[in-house]
């Protein structure tokens, strides 16, 4: 019967491609075992160095997938150092954690060896962001200063994270779930088995970036205007959004000094800062396609706004702050896209930052003691 079928050309054809499509995928998933010692049958992509719980997204301890590695605690940082002096966590989101930089030279690796530079020889940056993540999850935060004991917490928040947010996430007090000094059973679990096509991300890969940026951005210009013939748009992001923003971001702030950790302030920068504030339209197309209820000038408005509301909290609670979204340029040298970093941009982020914290730290403006427990409610 299968003879017979194989007869027919159309029928051979399509079962010499199906053979064709099993071969590369099987191709595909023996070079990541062979570099990267991925398992053969559960999913390997930027989504499994992540466990997502109802607690939500965390890192999983140990996994790893291209540039993208996780230590023995779920965070994107070498293993925590004994005998650092100066221990620093960065916690923000995805332009934290890192997207477009080469592996190594995300902000807060590069921010390390410019503390070192600097004399700090003993300075240790963590990495806990997230992608994602809003700031006000405090209680993430609480679990990592528990854990690692900093004396300095950086916060770079991303205010499109806030863009139809219905509520503020930061508690002050006690937690409202138990901490964890190591990561869960689950946490550590690797990805459940399900079907997917290697392949298909490896051909994606190599293709998206050859593609034209206007064909990019025409095709998600299309998908906004699909959202504004149904949805609502608006001019401007509503100020309960923004003060809930700040809100959180004052809150978390609180938290790392309750725990001993003092926080350090950092605007949010874009590829629109200084000199490119409205020089690249297609990008900014291209960002608002994320976020299509919110047009092109309320994305610049809505950074101008979060700017400014961090410089009156800092001058307000007494804060350090690194003004990035004044200092660093727009522009495509430092931005892989709208908010992303570039190896230039993450160096500058890291000289910037470090040309405060040095001389802080040297001057002794640091808090030693840090409180390594944090009261649950029962």
């Amino acid at each position: 019967m299968m003879t017979t079928l194989l007869k027919h050309r159309p029928v051979r054809w399509t079962a010499y491609a199906l053979l064709a499509l099993l071969t590369l995928e099987c191709c595909a998933r023996l070079e990541d075992s062979l570099r990267q010692q991925a398992p053969m049958n559960r999913p390997h992509n930027i989504d499994s160095v992540f466990h997502d719980s109802p607690e939500g997204r965390q890192g999983r301890p140990g996994a790893r997938f291209a540039k993208w590695s996780m230590n023995s605690l779920g965070y994107r940082s070498p293993e925590p150092r004994p005998d650092s002096s100066v221990r620093i966590l960065t916690f923000g989101a995805s332009e934290t954690f890192g997207l477009y930089e080469s592996a190594g030279n995300e902000y807060p690796r590069q921010l390390e060896r410019e503390l070192q530079r600097r004399g700090l020889s003993n300075a240790e940056v963590i990495n806990i962001a997230l992608p994602g993540i809003r700031i006000g999850h405090a209680d993430y935060l609480r679990e990592a200063i528990a854990r690692l004991q900093p004396q300095w917490v950086l916060l770079y928040p991303s205010p499109a994270n806030y863009i139809g947010a219905e509520n503020t996430l930061c508690r002050e007090g006690a937690a409202t779930r138990p901490v964890r000094m190591t990561p869960s059973p689950e946490q550590m679990a690797p990805p459940p088995p399900q079907l997917h096509l290697r392949l298909a991300g490896k051909l994606t890969d190599i293709v998206k970036p050859l593609l034209p940026l206007q064909m990019t951005v025409a095709l998600k210009q299309l998908s906004i205007q699909r959202f504004e013939a149904r949805g609502t748009v608006m001019d401007r992001l509503p100020d309960e959004q923004m003060n809930r923003f700040l809100s959180d971001l004052s809150c978390t702030a609180r938290v790392a000094e309750s725990m001993g950790a003092r926080p350090l302030l950092v605007t949010h920068a874009t590829r629109f800062g200084p000199g490119f504030e409205r020089g690249d339209g297609l990008m900014l197309t291209n960002w608002r396609s994320f976020y299509p209820e919110l047009r092109e000038d309320g994305l610049l408005d809505m950074e101008r706004r979060a700017a400014a509301g961090m410089r009156a909290l800092a001058q307000a609670r007494g804060l350090p702050l690194v003004d990035a979204s004044a200092e660093i340029p727009g522009g495509a040298e430092n931005f892989a896209d709208f908010v992303h970093f570039t190896d230039a941009g993450a160096q500058r982020m890291a000289t910037l930052v470090a040309d405060t914290l040095a001389d802080t730290i040297r001057r002794g403006q640091v808090r030693p003691q840090v409180v390594a427990s944090v009261a649950v409610p029962q």
